[in-house]
């Protein structure tokens, strides 16, 4: 789950520094590294290593970058590659063809390709590969599309086709031709990632949410459609719709992952989450809780909702510590549990001798059961404790966890609830009483995926029912298996 953005401004005096904040605008999608490149007349030159933005690119680094005169840059901030983050796994990553070329691609990326190695085995013979990070596979990729068709939409088409079921991807990427730098953006025929542009002034902007513009004081356009791609260049700056698909966004992105400011599918995104929160207060509004405390930050929104719903007063229980990060991100189920154990610190004169609801986005694999958010509560002195969830019981894993093999399907929390058992013939009621005894609550309230759906819209809900943007013939045999035993009873 990267950030990605991309600006296009020639002869603007702050488009190194207007990349730079974008970029860190997006933050919140990746921590373990961080980079930007830029592009002018005399090429391209990338700055990037391990850490945040602010971490990586100083204010030297902003000074020269712009002293070369840009016309386009990209920035990046990265999700974790591998359990030990890599400098070489970076991005914005130069593409290095064997032979000499016309063209030189920079590029970022925010997806999964799933077919990866085997695409790098194919372009082994003309491409140089130095890292892991199947961002370098696509840049091949689009390098070689680029060579066969020149840049042009027609290129994009290529690329898009070629990938199209095999994974999704949003990216931004700076291509030289020898005689200017141009800015090129593009995603998938779903557009499962989130990709949104629009103009901040006289300057161009690509970015993974819409924060990235507010940031630089305009408004993104719209969301890019599937399979979109955007060229800017001399001649201008042009975006063409290259292939019609059934659009699959990620839904999770307005329940989880995205900025609360941010804009998903055009409505923003805390005013989404409250809308799951009244939904839950409707479905069970029959509750003995005295209050409603979210559990942050991510469990904000649906908790005003809820508060709002049951007309209950909203308390700050739960503060997430200054040292916390997201854990969601950490591969290591050991390393999460530590990470959750630092993250909160609770308000005891909210908390104790009350009743609480404590509203969150979702519940993946149980972690905040391990000594974090759940045993902060009690350990305030609540009196009870209820689970209430924006969204429904997840039974299926992220298709970009399955290189992990049935681990990432086991270890989600409805699964381990009914280890031994079939929990897809089970009514909601049975559901959240196993997982609430999982928890070590006194009750868990899941929303129901009609609710979810009523307030997101259309999109992917993978995790819910198996709804994947990937062609079966990519799918695990173990996940195969998996799915035609649900559907038996869904």
């Amino acid at each position: 789950m990267d950030g990605i953005t991309g600006c296009y401004s020639p002869g603007d005096t702050d488009l190194v520094q207007k990349t730079f904040l974008a970029t860190g605008a997006v933050q919140h999608r990746g921590k373990a590294s961080a980079g930007l490149a830029v592009g002018g007349v005399k090429g391209i030159h990338i700055h990037k290593g391990i850490g945040g933005i602010a971490d990586v690119v100083e204010e030297e680094t902003l000074r020269i970058f712009q002293d070369l005169e840009p016309v386009a840059a990209i920035g990046n901030v990265g999700y974790t590659k591998n359990k030990i983050p890599e400098k070489r796994n970076a991005e914005p990553i130069l593409v290095k063809p064997r032979r000499d070329s016309r063209y030189t691609v920079v590029l970022t990326m925010n997806g999964r390709i799933l077919d990866d190695a085997e695409l790098q085995g194919e372009l082994d013979d003309a491409y140089t590969f130095d890292t892991v990070n199947a961002t370098e596979v696509l840049g091949a990729l689009l390098h070689r599309c680029i060579e066969e068709q020149g840049l042009t939409f027609a290129a994009g088409r290529r690329l898009v086709d070629l990938l199209h079921g095999s994974g999704t991807f949003a990216l931004t990427a700076l291509v030289h031709d020898g005689a200017e730098t141009c800015l090129v953006a593009l995603n998938d025929s779903r557009a499962f990632e989130p990709f949104c542009f629009g103009t901040v002034g006289d300057a161009f902007l690509a970015s993974s949410e819409s924060c990235s513009h507010r940031r630089l004081g305009g408004h993104a356009q719209r969301e890019y459609a599937g399979g979109e791609m955007t060229i800017c260049s001399s001649g201008g700056v042009e975006t063409r719709r290259l292939r019609t698909e059934t659009e699959m966004p990620d839904a999770f992105q307005a329940v989880y992952f995205g900025n609360s400011a941010s804009a998903y599918r055009g409505a923003e995104i805390f005013r989404l989450r409250m809308g799951l929160g009244h939904m839950l207060a409707k479905t069970y509004g029959n509750t003995e809780a005295d209050v409603v405390i979210p559990n942050p930050e991510s469990g904000r929104g649906v908790s005003h909702g809820i508060a709002e719903g049951l007309g209950k007063p909203l308390l700050p229980g739960l503060v997430k510590q200054a040292q916390a990060i997201r854990t969601f991100q950490e591969a290591s189920r050991s390393k999460r549990k530590m990470q959750v154990a630092v993250k909160f610190a609770a308000m005891d004169s909210f908390l104790a001798g009350r009743r609480i609801i404590m509203g969150d986005d979702s519940i993946v694999k149980g972690s905040v059961s391990e000594g974090g958010a759940v045993w902060s509560v009690y350990n305030a002195g609540a009196k009870a404790l209820e689970f209430w969830v924006s969204y429904g019981p997840m039974f299926f894993p992220s298709f970009k966890e399955w290189r992990r093999g049935r681990d990432c399907l086991d270890e989600l929390a409805v699964q381990r609830a009914f280890r031994g058992d079939n929990p897809y013939d089970k009514t909601p009621e049975e559901i959240n009483a196993k997982v609430a005894a999982l928890l070590g609550v006194d009750r868990v309230c899941y929303n129901t995926p009609a609710n979810v759906r009523a307030v997101i819209g259309p999109g992917c809900y993978q995790a819910l029912d198996a709804s994947y943007p990937i062609s079966e013939r990519y799918w695990p045999v173990w996940l195969k298996e998996e799915v035609e035993h649900f559907s038996h009873y869904r």
